[in-house]
């Protein structure tokens, strides 16, 4: 009864096209993380200075 494309509810990628996308949405969240960290390590920095 279940979908062959999909592994416990995800999409299971089929191609290489669907790897990299599936790859490059990682790493933007990822990145997003690390600016978000920085920005606030920032923030609390010049706010402990002054």
């Amino acid at each position: 009864m279940s979908d062959p494309d999909t592994k416990d509810g995800k999409k299971v990628p089929t191609s290489a096209d669907d790897i990299w996308a599936q790859r490059r949405g990682k790493n933007l969240a990822i990145l997003a993380t690390i600016m978000g960290l920085a920005i606030l390590f920032f923030v609390v920095t010049i706010l402990r200075m002054s």
